[in-house]
């Protein structure tokens, strides 16, 4: 009925794996998702308020 659950530990060609697609995929993918973000809010709000210069 119960099963035993695994506790294999991860070898380090793993940990050298996941690192690397961490570092390579992960954090630059993020990184353009937040500033794509930002850029996005900054535009929005732009257009809802008016550029900072126009008052």
């Amino acid at each position: 009925m119960l099963e035993e659950k695994s506790t294999e530990v991860p070898s380090k060609k793993d940990e050298i794996f996941v690192f690397i697609l961490i570092l390579f995929i992960v954090f630059p993918l993020l990184s353009v998702a937040i500033m794509g973000g930002y850029g996005f809010m900054v535009w929005m709000s732009q257009l809802i308020f008016g550029s900072p210069g126009s008052h």
